[in-house]
């Protein structure tokens, strides 16, 4: 499709405007005529999208009755990808499925009050990391970019002294990386209020019925729904989760479990912790790996962050790693098209294990864009950390 209807009708403009209109229509405080009114004008693209694609009406009643259900039901078929299989309502609100492929898909105007307010809903993933690397970019050289990113990917939430004094020797602002601890990941008795963090990244997790789980979806999905435990004194406890089943990314070393007091204590605001934090720990994890294995040297963002990790072999081959951590494939794989880097043989995507669905898509979609045939351009941790561990292997025994 082209002229002026393709933009309007892309999946990204018309992903966009169903999970912003279940936004709207779920939101708290905001009068019913405001709702219909919005959700109104971004049925108009969904319906026109509808209309061009299958010449079928689709009535802005039948939209709004579907905001409840699942973000594929909203989307002509031919739009539709695997990961479109999602609720978009949980607790009452926008789903976190829903959340990441807003921000995915999202390509809003930020006005300079939206990014001070850091009205992160508003923002796109590409934004998000745009701020946040300027920020890093601020500490003037390579280990201080260093320094500055591993400093929020360690501190996703955390006392607000200790907080305070890492991002100061990290030379970073406080003002829009944090914020106070939400209501939702309060758990309350006697008046004190105490929250947890999630084993894997350290963020808040979400509070229901005395049971908690994490905000990010993967995680979630690992940890299952985890028991708060009340004492007859003293703080409560999280109840036994398997940590067996946290395969490739593992649990945050020496991660407290324990509960927190809300006061005094802050948390990454949810972009940063989405963006930063998450993809970080994958890239942190690679990193650690690749440097376990004999005659191999891994280093983190080099070139103030042009790619994620170069690893170089004992034969004298330098890989080039990027991370990619995406909700929607099919938005990742139109990202990463537009990417020359791509065509130097010794560059790779990877994906963290529990992404693997994504790899076939990602290379089908890759090789279609730069007119190869078979070619790897994606693959997961385990896939890349085997890859290394092989060819490590075969060039130190030539060595010997």
């Amino acid at each position: 499709m082209t002229g002026s209807l393709a933009m309007p009708m892309g999946r990204e403009a018309v992903v966009t405007a169903c999970v912003q209109a279940a936004n709207v229509w779920w939101s708290d405080g905001v009068p019913v005529g405001t709702k219909w009114r919005r959700v109104a004008e971004l049925h108009g693209r969904v319906a026109l999208a509808h209309l061009v694609s299958t010449g079928r009406v689709f009535p802005l009643v039948e939209f709004v009755d579907a905001l409840g259900g699942s973000l594929s039901s909203l989307l002509p078929p031919s739009m539709r990808e695997d990961c479109d299989a999602v609720d978009l309502l949980e607790d009452g609100g926008l789903s976190s499925a829903a959340a990441d492929l807003l921000l995915e898909n999202m390509s809003p105007s930020v006005t300079a009050a939206d990014m001070a307010g850091w009205s992160w809903k508003s923002l796109s993933a590409e934004k998000v990391q745009g701020w946040l690397f300027r920020q890093l970019l601020v500490t003037g050289s390579q280990s201080g970019y260093v320094e500055a990113r591993s400093t929020v990917i360690r501190n996703s939430a955390g006392p607000l002294v200790g907080i305070n004094d890492a991002i100061k020797r990290a030379g970073l602002p406080r003002d829009g990386l944090y914020e106070s601890i939400p209501a939702w990941a309060w758990t309350a008795k006697d008046g004190q209020k105490y929250w947890f963090g999630c084993p894997i990244c350290g963020w808040p997790m979400r509070v229901q019925l005395d049971r908690m789980t994490c905000q990010y979806r993967p995680h979630a999905d690992m940890l299952g729904w985890i028991a708060v435990v009340w004492q007859k004194s003293g703080t409560p406890q999280l109840g036994p989760f398997n940590r067996k089943k946290l395969p490739g990314i593992q649990v945050v070393r020496d991660r407290d479990c324990a509960a927190h007091p809300v006061e005094d204590h802050l948390c990454l605001v949810p972009a940063v912790w989405r963006y930063s934090t998450i993809p970080g720990l994958e890239e942190c994890h690679l990193c650690e790996e690749c440097n376990q294995i004999p005659g191999v040297h891994a280093a983190l963002w080099p070139d103030l962050d042009s790619y994620d990790l170069s690893v170089a072999q004992p034969n004298g081959k330098t890989w080039r790693v990027d991370v990619k951590d995406y909700t929607d494939p099919g938005r990742l794989a139109s990202v990463l098209s537009n990417k020359a880097v791509l065509r130097d043989p010794t560059f790779r995507i990877v994906v963290p294990d529990y992404r693997s669905r994504q790899v076939p898509l990602l290379n089908e979609r890759l090789n279609e864009a730069f007119g190869t045939a078979r070619r790897t351009y994606a693959m997961t941790s385990r896939q890349f950390l085997g890859m290394i561990r092989r060819s490590a292997a075969k060039g130190t025994d030539g060595a010997r």
